[in-house]
């Protein structure tokens, strides 16, 4: 090869080497534009995850409280409806005691009441 060929093949060389160069140069320009686009979505996703956690913390300890008010209210109506319970039973037995002391009174009603009729020796209203 003669030393002008040998000057052009490395100029052709060269040339593709620094058309090689600018090509990579500017991909890597475009792939830091991306990279600076993901760096931001990223950072919007984190913000929103971050506000979706606190959400559903702020809804699960409402939530939750929400549940320990429905239980403390269900434990009073049950010890409510225990002592409307236990009220009953005690006028139920009040009242069995009086009718059984009204049945007596009346037994002895009858009695008299019979005795007074079954008298032959009471005089007879005309």
């Amino acid at each position: 090869m003669i030393p002008d060929e040998r000057y052009e093949k490395v100029q052709r060389q060269l040339e593709f080497l620094a058309d090689q160069q600018a090509q990579f140069f500017a991909s890597i320009q475009a792939h830091q534009v991306e990279i600076e686009r993901h760096t931001e979505q990223i950072g919007e996703l984190r913000d929103f995850l971050l506000k979706s956690a606190r959400a559903m913390d702020n809804f699960a300890r409402q939530t939750n409280g929400q549940f320990t008010r429905v239980a403390e209210t269900q434990m009073r109506t049950e010890e409510r409806f225990r002592e409307t319970d236990k009220r009953f039973r005690e006028t139920d037995e009040r009242f069995d005691a009086r009718i059984k002391r009204l049945d007596v009174r009346l037994n002895v009603l009858i009695d008299v009441v019979e005795r007074h009729f079954s008298d032959p020796d009471r005089p007879r209203s005309s």
